[in-house]
């Protein structure tokens, strides 16, 4: 119960700003939904620092969470989620991907694209051919071109 107050104490401190620590924490993490709840829960045992240092998958993420609050009965399922949804997408694992070869599922869970983006490369793929280029990825209908930049050291062509 106290541990929950704390958390609860922790994440208004740092919503409003009020906690110069967590201003300067703040600035370091990534920008992305759940970021105050992952800071008002994780950092009390970890520095934002070794959080950032890695970096894995979706799976690998829930595992770890798992593992972490395997013991906090006072955080719900809900954060639990939010939590691990937060480090997969601030934190992913940075393997290379080659857009030719890569299922629709890795393409998703990789490049941090929709279903409907990655079935669309996928089946863009299968009627055109194999991308050559960035520039020929990025002319599939639908897809984020953004998305896409974000990853571009990432991907592979051959």
């Amino acid at each position: 119960m106290k541990r929950a107050l704390r958390q609860r104490i922790a994440a208004v401190l740092l919503w409003v700003g009020a906690a110069s620590l967590g201003s300067a924490l703040a600035q370091k993490l990534p920008g992305n939904p759940g970021r105050e709840l992952f800071e008002a829960i994780c950092t009390e045992c970890h520095t934002t620092e070794r959080v950032a240092a890695q970096h894995k998958t979706r799976a690998e993420w829930r595992l770890k969470v798992t593992e972490m609050l395997q013991e906090e009965s006072d955080v719900t399922e809900a954060e639990r989620a939010t939590i691990i949804n937060y480090l997969a997408a601030s934190f992913p694992k940075a393997d290379r991907i080659n857009v030719n070869k890569a299922s629709a599922n890795e393409l998703e869970t990789n490049l941090q694209l929709i279903r409907k983006e990655a079935d669309a490369i996928v089946r863009y793929r299968q009627e055109k051919g194999a991308f050559q280029t960035l520039e020929d990825l990025k002319k599939v209908p639908g897809i984020d071109a953004s998305k896409i930049d974000a990853n571009k050291e990432r991907l592979d062509f051959q």
